[in-house]
């Protein structure tokens, strides 16, 4: 079944991670709370609470550290105002309550201000915290910080790959970085399925991509266009910004859907634009004559998926990728490699979305 292959990678990739851990110092992860193991003993196992527990258990095995006089992070988020990072920020405080140390949470002003992530991100330099990991808008806007941040002693943490690190090492800084997510993988996943449902038949497709010069954005909507281009059948009509904002990306698909009432599928480059093209699509009059396929499956995507909304959503776990980010903040400040972990990403459609549930 798909969702035991994924899990099983998913683990995969989360154990590479956790045994590569180990530093002086104390213990990293503790495990949960007696009375909470005994109340959860009894219920009936998910592949999200597996794969938590498994995470959690090979972290105490690994023998990962905290420094014995505690740690001090902050995490640098794109936004709250997106369903997505308020489930990262879950990830992180859970995380950071169990290892014991301190996170603060940040974000810039807006999702696209990249001005303003930047002042907020200096900010958090001269607070004078331990380890720092930001989720960047573009690959170039945090550079300065990240540099300033190093020169000051603070472990700079990107964990998802997207800074350009050679120019960060070129004006003297350090960088660790990881990759937490293949955004490619995740628009070619989004992009496959449209294509598998659509058939021999084909048809025109659009892709609503993110923010322009989001690396996020772009490596979705160049692994959409990429798989769509390979098809046979598919004719890519248009690629528009959506800005992950619902009205933008609702005027973008009216506009797409005017030029090409005959349009067959819609990949959006995050579930909130996924949601709008529904809006404009049956607007228009055209439900069920739309495949739209989604990124992030955050619970409204869940809840469309079931009532026919949207035909899919390519989901991965925010949850995970806010625990891993405080785990790679404890081995950037022990000076380790946080290069090889990958969380796989799954495209949940009605035929699997009632075993997601939990799922976060």
């Amino acid at each position: 079944m798909k969702l035991k292959t994924f899990g099983v990678l998913a683990l995969a990739g989360i154990m590479l991670f956790v045994s590569a851990c180990g530093a002086a110092g104390e213990p990293a992860a503790q495990a949960p709370a007696e009375a909470e193991a005994d109340a959860s003993a009894d219920a009936e196992p998910t592949l999200f609470s597996e794969t938590i527990k498994d995470i959690r258990e090979s972290v105490n095995a690994s023998g990962v550290k905290v420094p014995e006089d505690g740690a001090k992070i902050g995490a640098l988020l794109i936004t709250l105002a997106n369903p997505y990072w308020v489930t990262v920020q879950e990830g992180w405080q859970d995380t950071a309550k169990e290892l014991g140390v301190e996170v603060d949470i940040h974000t810039g002003p807006s999702e696209d201000d990249i001005t303003g992530q930047l002042n907020t991100c200096e900010s958090m330099v001269a607070a004078g915290y331990d380890a720092i990991v930001v989720n960047t808008i573009t690959e170039q806007n945090l550079v300065p910080c990240i540099i300033n941040g190093s020169k000051a002693g603070i472990a700079m943490i990107d964990p998802d790959g997207r800074i350009d690190k050679k120019a960060v090492e070129e004006g003297g800084g350090k960088l660790f970085q990881g990759s937490t997510l293949d955004y490619y993988e995740q628009g070619m996943l989004g992009a496959q399925y449209i294509v598998e449902q659509l058939g021999e038949k084909g048809g025109k497709v659009a892709i609503i991509e993110g923010m322009i010069g989001s690396p996020q954005g772009e490596d979705r909507r160049d692994g959409a266009k990429d798989t769509f281009e390979a098809a046979k059948n598919i004719e890519v009509v248009a690629v528009q910004a959506g800005d992950w904002d619902r009205v933008t990306a609702l005027d973008a698909t009216t506009n797409i859907l005017q030029a090409n009432p005959d349009l067959a599928g819609i990949y959006c480059a995050n579930d909130v634009m996924a949601l709008a093209a529904y809006e404009a699509v049956a607007a228009a009059g055209k439900e069920g004559q739309v495949l739209i396929v989604g990124t992030d499956f955050i619970e409204e995507a869940k809840e469309a998926i079931k009532d026919g909304r949207l035909a899919a959503s390519v989901a991965f776990s925010p949850y995970m990728e806010g625990m891993i980010s405080a785990y790679f903040a404890l081995m950037a400040m022990n000076d380790m490699d946080i290069s090889s972990t990958h969380i796989i990403s799954v495209l949940v459609s009605a035929e699997n979305v009632a075993e997601m549930e939990d799922w976060k």
